[in-house]
């Protein structure tokens, strides 16, 4: 994640987060980044680190989960 070079003098914070979904990898990632986006401010980027599904007594995949990291700009107030 190479973000804070786009923004000279900044400060970037990176937290590491769990996101989920019933439908796909990437509804789990974009329910990661807009919960997250609820209480953090100037988010700047996300990294998925790893994916993984739960999966039924009928093989089937029920939630899909994502580990992302997300970076955001630290306010200078």
């Amino acid at each position: 994640m190479s973000q804070q070079q786009d923004i000279p003098d900044a400060i970037v914070k990176v937290i590491e987060v769990v996101g989920s979904s019933p439908s796909s990898f990437s509804d789990a990632v974009r329910n990661a980044v807009s919960i997250t986006a609820q209480s953090v401010h100037g988010i700047r980027g996300v990294e998925v680190l790893s994916s993984n599904a739960d999966v039924d007594a009928n093989g089937q995949l029920t939630i899909y989960k994502v580990d992302c990291k997300i970076a955001f700009v630290v306010d200078k107030s």
